[in-house]
């Protein structure tokens, strides 16, 4: 792609969103097509998969789910994120990508690798998505294993990672950043170097959304390391100063909810009900019996009407262009929207630091 023509289609980007934030137009979808998984990883937000197949509610249906992403569509949603659990555990996810495909959605997604078969490989063939996110926990398949709880599972990954490569779809690698795997980051970027793709690692790490087990939070990295982590390049060290300055030129925004959560994007579950975002929780409505539209313009934009009501966090200081959390994290390890924990502040204090030294 030329510059003039990457110009272009960032000041159109630009432009489009623009457009749907004033307006308040859904054009960005996450749907959990399932919160069942093929493996079991330690830090997973979800929880333990036994426990998680015992209580969850019935799936919606795939008749279901094809007809709430016509009503997405018609309301003006353009980009659609596939997830899970693990998406591909659906017997009939290729009818539904199928359908998203044919609906004009740009689809992303989010995939463990492990069940990218030939078939779905042709799908991906005949239907491009935008991308697919594959998640690497481990440059070795006994730290990966160790993590997925599936002896095998690296091997897998790997064998869908490379099938995918050979059919040209896009394709980006990702990690989370834990005690387990620290030590194999930069052989992760490595091998996604050596493949040509794109690569990124996120250290956080919450309690689990149903139960508020903590046992995740213990696997965490310390925030210096994960600081260490996050500009142990220059471009990095770079992009984060730009980011923090580029937020402290403008007005701390009073909106508790900054965000596109609400505004231009919302989340749906395999059940039928509807969120800001997944990790939106005390937002989510049941959308049985209501069309899209009425939840949306109705209740989903609530959470832009939240307010802070203290000034004293990470997210309304001067560190807030560092921080990488939200009000939505901070409920859910804290129990309060505006208390974020000892953790995340102090990680977001040295990421400030750091970024802000003048040896750029």
């Amino acid at each position: 792609m030329s510059c003039d023509l990457q110009t272009m289609t960032r000041e159109w980007n630009q432009a489009f969103r623009a457009r749907a934030t004033e307006t308040r137009i859904p054009i960005a979808a996450t749907l959990e097509l399932t919160r069942r998984c093929n493996l079991n990883c330690i830090h997973c937000y979800l929880g333990d998969q036994v426990e998680q197949h015992r209580r969850q509610p019935s799936e919606l249906d795939t008749g279901a789910v094809k007809q709430a992403l016509t009503e997405w569509a018609e309301a003006g949603c353009l980009y659609l994120t596939l997830t899970g659990g693990e998406p591909l555990l659906r017997p009939d996810f290729a009818e539904i990508y199928r359908h998203a495909r044919e609906l004009g959605l740009v689809v992303t997604v989010f995939t463990n690798g492990t069940l990218v078969t030939e078939q779905i490989t042709a799908l991906f063939r005949e239907y491009p998505p935008r991308k697919v996110e594959i998640s690497l926990y481990g440059a070795t398949a006994a730290t990966h294993d160790g993590i997925t709880g599936h002896p095998g599972s690296h091997r897998r990954a790997w064998e869908g990672i490379r099938r995918l490569l050979a059919a040209g779809v896009r394709v980006e690698l990702k990690t989370v950043l834990m005690k387990s795997n620290l030590a194999e980051l930069e052989e992760l970027e490595r091998q996604a170097a050596g493949c040509g793709v794109p690569f990124r690692h996120d250290s956080a790490l919450f309690p689990c959304l149903e139960g508020g087990s903590r046992a995740p939070l213990d696997l965490r990295i310390s925030p210096e390391e994960a600081v260490l982590a996050d500009l142990a390049a220059p471009y990095q060290k770079k992009q984060w100063r730009e980011r923090i300055e580029a937020v402290l030129a403008v007005p701390p925004d009073e909106r508790l909810y900054p965000c596109s959560a609400g505004r231009t994007a919302f989340h749906a579950d395999p059940f039928g009900n509807l969120s800001p975002c997944i990790l939106a929780e005390p937002y989510a409505r049941a959308s049985a019996g209501r069309s899209f539209s009425e939840i949306w313009e109705q209740e989903l934009g609530a959470i832009q009407e939240r307010r802070w009501t203290r000034t004293d966090t990470c997210l309304t200081g001067d560190e807030r262009g560092a921080c990488a959390h939200c009000p939505a994290v901070n409920r859910m390890e804290t129990g309060r929207e505006e208390e974020e924990s000892d953790y995340m502040r102090r990680t977001a204090q040295l990421r400030y630091r750091a970024a802000m030294e003048s040896n750029v």
